[in-house]
């Protein structure tokens, strides 16, 4: 407790000194009730304002489920990843036709050339 090693000093022994100390603390007592509850009511405020911001986070969230949410990035994430892959697929598909159509092209023009020369 706080008064156990220095007690409240007291106004002599009597009565009224015993009645003047008991005032002095109840108005002690009722300043830091004024305190704590002035402290709680600031808390309470606080945390009603956390609260409303936690809300508004989850009212961003389609349906208000975050949950739902990040499957949405997972799959679009995987999308993207799918379509990434095709591309790749597809640009080496076009790479491999295109040097055999270039080998085509260079053999026809070499049988021409052999052709003509052949010819002539």
């Amino acid at each position: 407790m706080k008064y156990e090693e220095h007690p409240p000093h007291t106004d002599g022994d009597g009565f009224n000194a015993v009645v003047a100390a008991i005032d002095k603390l109840r108005d002690e007592i009722g300043q830091r009730h004024v305190e704590n509850t002035s402290s709680l009511e600031v808390l309470e405020r606080d945390l009603k304002v956390v609260i409303e911001r936690v809300d508004d986070l989850a009212r961003g969230f389609p349906d208000s489920d975050p949950d739902e949410h990040c499957r949405m990035h997972v799959a679009q994430r995987r999308k993207e990843e799918a379509r990434a892959k095709f591309y790749e697929d597809l640009r080496g598909k076009l790479a491999e036709k295109g040097l055999w159509a270039l080998l085509v092209l260079i053999g026809v023009a070499l049988w021409q050339y052999i052709k003509t020369k052949v010819m002539t």
